[in-house]
């Protein structure tokens, strides 16, 4: 099958042109998210660069030869930028534009500007190493990324070996086929590949973009924003998760219900602000005892769940260590106390609203008998 050089080079310039359309519009209903927006400028450049490779003439290659390549080359390190700033890095600028200055530089050479061989090389290496530089980027941070990126890797990688190739397989007559329309076997391929190419890599960044928003806004739904603890939908769903797991084993789980004393007179004699510095003070002693699997929010006003996995005893401890913290502590010279209900879980009942029920009546019992104590079910 002959595949027309011609027509893949139109169709490749509105395909890009769609594509930064697509990118921009994006970029600009999507919060102006950066990724996008750095997207969006590299498609940008992709399609003047891609035009400006077809001013070609026997009077003066200037362009297509020296701005062409430097517009495409800019693209690459857009791009990687791109995937820092997606990934929480900041963006090297000097890096970004590295791989432009050094074909400017090169192309200042006149056996090398006069060499077509040898620009195919020197692109084909820039072009693989902003490729490789940008799959690092994602593979460095692949354990914190709660997005589905892997279909960037292999796309990228196999970019990357195809310009490794390029030199190889490249045989230097493009330019003159263009020109006459003909066809051209590894040309009409490169063009081939960085269509779609483009057209992968626009929507699998369109696609993390997405997924990291519609995450952000479900932490969002399930975070207390003054504590920054969990919610009381938080302590539900991840508790019922946590008793899924465990059902098995014949350790149960303890669940800690915390009411903090007296938090009306802090809030009538100092207000919601020193309301808020108690509930932000509270909950900083708890996290520092946190286990990684024990489950901590705030269910209520001035009242806390807690499901932990800890051993009977040293849950009873843990709790003793908080309430003993909490009293031995004070907030605008009121003295802080907190009275704890400790629910056990049953193996024939492992749900959160029964030890829910269960802690709740064992919190009444510890305020009933004069607060800042603990209660067992």
């Amino acid at each position: 099958m002959h595949l027309d050089v011609y027509t893949l080079f139109i169709f490749e310039l509105y395909i890009l042109i769609l594509l930064t359309g697509v990118m921009l519009f994006a970029w600009i209903g999507g919060r102006r998210d950066p990724t996008l927006g750095l997207m969006a400028l590299m498609l940008a450049f992709a399609t003047a660069g891609t035009q400006l490779s077809s001013m070609r003439s026997d009077v003066n290659d200037i362009i297509p030869v020296l701005f062409s390549n430097l517009l495409i080359l800019l693209c690459y390190g857009i791009m990687w930028s791109a995937v820092r700033v997606f990934t929480g890095r900041r963006i090297i600028l000097p890096g970004v534009l590295a791989g432009p200055l050094i074909w400017a530089f090169f192309c200042l050479s006149p056996d090398f500007y006069h060499s077509l061989s040898q620009r195919i090389l020197l692109t084909s290496i820039l072009t693989a190493a902003y490729t490789l530089m940008t799959t690092v980027e994602l593979w460095h941070v692949r354990r914190q990324l709660n997005v589905t990126f892997w279909p960037a890797l292999p796309l990228s990688l196999f970019h990357a070996g195809f310009y490794l190739m390029r030199p190889v397989f490249d045989d230097g007559l493009p330019y003159a086929e263009m020109a006459g329309r003909h066809s051209s076997g590894f040309f009409a391929i490169l063009i081939f590949e960085a269509i779609l190419y483009a057209i992968c890599l626009t929507f699998i960044i369109l696609a993390m973009v997405y997924e990291r928003g519609q995450l952000s806004y479900k932490l969002a739904s399930l975070r207390d924003p003054l504590t920054g603890v969990g919610n009381r939908r938080a302590f539900l769903e991840f508790g019922n998760e946590l008793i899924r797991k465990r059902k098995n084993c014949t350790l149960p789980l303890q669940l800690m219900l915390f009411d903090l004393d007296n938090f009306k007179k802090l809030n009538d004699q100092y207000g919601h602000a020193g309301g808020d510095s108690a509930l932000i003070f509270f909950c900083s002693i708890v996290n520092s005892l946190l286990e990684k699997k024990d489950v901590f929010a705030r269910i209520g006003g001035e009242e806390f769940a807690c499901l932990t996995s800890q051993p009977k005893e040293q849950a009873i401890k843990m709790a003793e260590t908080i309430r003993f913290r909490l009293a031995q502590s004070s907030q605008h010279n009121i003295p802080m106390t907190v009275s704890v209900g400790i629910a056990f879980s049953d193996l024939n009942q492992d749900t959160i609203s029964h030890l829910l029920i269960q802690a709740d009546h064992a919190l009444y019992r510890a305020k009933s008998a004069g607060k800042n104590r603990i209660e067992l079910s």
